[in-house]
C-alpha cells in the first residue's frame, strides 16, 4: 500500500502533479488532502483508497526524459473514428502514467498534421500537455517557459 506524508510531491490521474497539503482524520477515516497547483485545485481522497485512484510519486528525472524521448521517436497507428480515438486517449489520461499522457500528445499531433483536430481532442490535448508539463514542472523544478522547451526537445528527439 501506498504511503504518503504532508509534503510530499505526487501525480493525481487527470490533474497532473502536486502536493500532499495535509492528512485529515474524521470518523469517516484518514484522507490525503492534495493541492494541484497548475489548475488551483484541492482534491481530497480517502487514505484507504489512495492506490486504487491512481496517486503515485512523480518519476525520476532521468525517467521522465526517457519516457518523452521514446514517445516522440514512436510511429503511432492513428486511428481514423473520432470516437474511439476520444475514446482511447481519454483512457490513457485516466491511467496516470507519464508514457500514456505523452502518448496523447504525441497521437493528437499527428493527427493535427492529417486533419484539424476537434474541439474535444484540442481540450484533451491541452490536458494531456497540462498533465505532463506539471510533472516536468515537478521533478525539474522549473517553469512553465522552461518546461514547453524540454517537452519539444524532447519529443522531437
Amino acid at each position: 500500500m501506498l504511503m504518503f506524508q504532508a509534503g510530499q510531491k505526487i501525480v493525481y490521474p487527470l490533474h497532473g502533479a502536486g502536493y500532499i497539503e495535509d492528512i485529515e482524520g474524521t470518523e469517516n477515516g484518514e484522507y490525503y488532502i492534495i493541492r494541484i497547483p497548475s489548475g488551483n485545485v484541492r482534491i481530497r481522497i480517502p487514505k484507504a483508497g489512495a492506490e486504487k485512484s491512481g496517486i503515485r510519486f512523480p518519476e525520476e528525472k532521468v525517467a521522465v526524459e526517457e519516457t518523452i524521448v521514446r514517445v516522440g521517436k514512436s510511429k503511432p497507428v492513428l486511428t481514423d473514428n473520432w470516437n474511439l480515438r476520444q475514446k482511447e486517449n481519454l483512457g490513457r489520461l485516466k491511467t496516470g502514467k507519464l508514457e500514456q499522457a505523452a502518448e496523447v500528445i504525441k497521437l493528437l499531433y499527428e493527427q493535427e498534421k492529417k486533419k484539424k483536430l476537434s474541439s474535444v481532442e484540442c481540450r484533451l490535448l491541452g490536458m494531456a500537455r497540462q498533465i505532463v508539463l506539471s510533472e516536468i514542472i515537478s521533478v525539474y523544478e522549473i517553469n512553465n517557459e522552461k518546461a514547453e522547451e524540454l517537452l519539444a526537445n524532447w519529443l522531437e528527439s
